[in-house]
């Protein structure tokens, strides 16, 4: 009896061992396209023009004179205006604007230099240049916006301008003073800056698609390929930082995953196109309004990714270009995936 108990305690030690290099192999298996090899992967290094802080550190008694040597490198933001008096004047109300001068030295305590920022745009760019070697890597500027929280970032033909401004910390007081609700100020942190830029790249990219999305499925499938292109861009960051949600938030959306897909299956919501419930499951929002105000937000969004993941696992032959491009049924990518919470 006792010989048999131990090799019972022997067996069964063998078989946690390979269980938990099955689990190690298959956790692997879970993220086929953000353990990518970018070791020989080369791109032009990002290099952040800083507009704002050339600007304020201009004496606005002699704006005209002392900028003129910068309209070249900041043509984008100053034109050929800077060079009418009317230019000049609007330039130099903004730099002695009490509160523009406010948040700019707010701004400059936790942005003194962009170095984090430059090496994780320089890292996550890589990964992007791997994926989809046919784009250019933007130019990036950033500036201060005045806290214009509806655009953080801006991408377009090649540029991107981030505004520093909208990246000072959820707890900044001068984000409650310009009435910017708590719920959305989680995302305005330091370390939401390069997310928030390769989002912004990732969104352009799925609207250069025949993707159009109507139904809730649809939504949450574009959003889900938006949050599987963080996964690829961003591969040590963590759930939380990509889909903007706290800890609570993260275990709340983990622990009922399943209930909340049982519910849109029960009450027959995949194919509904009602833009208000569509809104209300996947829109910036403090909760999930059908859920209870415990919930956490967009859980449209989070099941979305979820089988977006699920499906780049089960087909590892599609690569991250041709679900942007290619796979633009929904209803296909959730009978690829099998999703079962």
């Amino acid at each position: 009896m006792r010989k048999s108990f131990k090799i019972s305690l022997v067996n069964i030690w063998v078989l946690s061992m390979l269980l938990s290099i099955v689990l190690m192999v298959s956790g692997c298996q879970r993220s086929p396209h953000y353990d990518v090899n970018i070791s020989s992967v080369r791109i032009d290094p990002v290099e952040i023009k800083r507009y704002e802080k050339m600007l304020f550190g201009l004496d606005p008694a002699n704006l005209s004179e002392q900028i003129e040597p910068h309209i070249d490198e900041f043509y984008l933001f100053l034109g050929d205006e800077i060079n009418t008096p009317a230019g000049q004047q609007q330039l130099y109300d903004y730099v002695t604007n009490p509160f523009s001068r406010e948040v700019y030295d707010d701004l400059l305590n936790v942005w003194p230099n962009v170095n984090s920022l430059e090496e994780q745009l320089n890292l996550a760019f890589r990964y992007f240049h791997y994926h989809f070697p046919e784009v250019h890597i933007p130019e990036v500027y950033t500036y201060l916006s005045g806290i214009d929280f509806e655009y953080p970032v801006f991408y377009q033909d090649d540029v991107m301008v981030i505004a520093l401004d909208m990246f000072l910390g959820k707890n900044y007081v001068n984000y409650d003073r310009v009435g910017i609700p708590a719920f959305k100020r989680v995302r305005f942190t330091p370390e939401a800056a390069g997310v928030e830029v390769m989002r912004e790249v990732g969104q352009t990219l799925l609207h250069q698609s025949s993707f159009v999305p109507e139904t809730l499925l649809d939504f949450m499938i574009f959003e889900g390929k938006l949050l599987y292109f963080l996964d690829c861009m961003f591969p040590k960051h963590p759930d939380s930082l990509k889909i903007y949600y706290t800890s609570q938030h993260i275990q709340w959306a983990e622990t009922n995953e399943g209930q909340s897909w049982t519910f849109m299956l029960n009450n027959e919501l995949l194919y509904n196109t009602d833009r208000q419930l569509i809104q209300k499951m996947t829109g910036d929002t403090p909760f999930t309004a059908p859920f209870s105000a415990n919930s956490s937000p967009r859980m449209g969004v989070y099941n979305g990714w979820q089988i977006v993941r699920e499906y780049m696992r089960r087909n590892q032959d599609v690569s991250l270009s041709e679900l942007f491009y290619e796979r633009n049924d929904s209803r296909q990518i959730l009978q690829g995936a099998r999703y079962r919470p």
